[in-house]
């Protein structure tokens, strides 16, 4: 018995091929991907380029003049204060009585501000999110970015400010928040919803 010794391996030899349906799955799956991005890009950036086939969620809101992403301030508003800069909201004289609102105007025309008294700034809770706030007619942002304590907007100075917010196609709304050391609460809350 005689038993022939095996041939040894050679390192010329081929690794075992792939099955050949393997490439076929990848393929399909680089293609199904590659549809739906396609499929997500129109649908987001422009319903139009489908020809009306994607429809919007939501229906185009009125522009005004904002390039950027939501939620990023429009044209001339900052979050940044620099020290002494014209940008700055100048605190007004306090405001002394301690009513809680003022209603002004007749007939059809009624407007109505709210006081509120802080020692040291402000959050907002606003629907629309994206409603612009300006204090003392300066435009400081979108109500979204004061919307948590982690995001307070802080008054530079103790004094009065008209806070004005509004939206597009809302009805605006303002308010008097007075900064004193004597205020009861540390941070003024506004919760408001922007009526049509």
């Amino acid at each position: 018995m005689t038993e022939e010794p095996h041939p040894p391996a050679s390192s010329d030899a081929e690794p075992p091929s792939m099955p050949r349906w393997v490439p076929t799955v990848i393929g399909m799956v680089l293609v199904a991907m590659a549809a739906l991005a396609v499929y997500t890009g129109l649908r987001v950036r422009s319903p139009t380029l489908a020809n009306g086939v994607i429809k919007s969620r939501h229906p185009p809101r009125d522009m005004t003049g904002g390039a950027g992403p939501p939620g990023e301030p429009e044209p001339g508003a900052s979050l940044q204060f620099p020290g002494d800069a014209d940008n700055t909201p100048a605190a007004r004289a306090t405001v002394t009585d301690r009513a809680r609102a003022e209603v002004t105007g007749t007939g059809h025309v009624i407007s109505s501000t709210v006081r509120i008294w802080a020692r040291r700034g402000m959050i907002t809770n606003v629907v629309p999110p994206d409603a612009m706030v300006a204090v003392n007619d300066l435009v400081i942002g979108q109500a979204n970015q004061f919307a948590t304590m982690n995001e307070v907007y802080d008054f530079p100075a103790p004094g009065s400010y008209t806070i004005h917010i509004s939206a597009p196609g809302y009805k605006d709304q303002q308010f008097v928040v007075t900064v004193a050391e004597n205020a009861k609460d540390e941070i003024a809350r506004l919760d408001v919803k922007l009526s049509r």
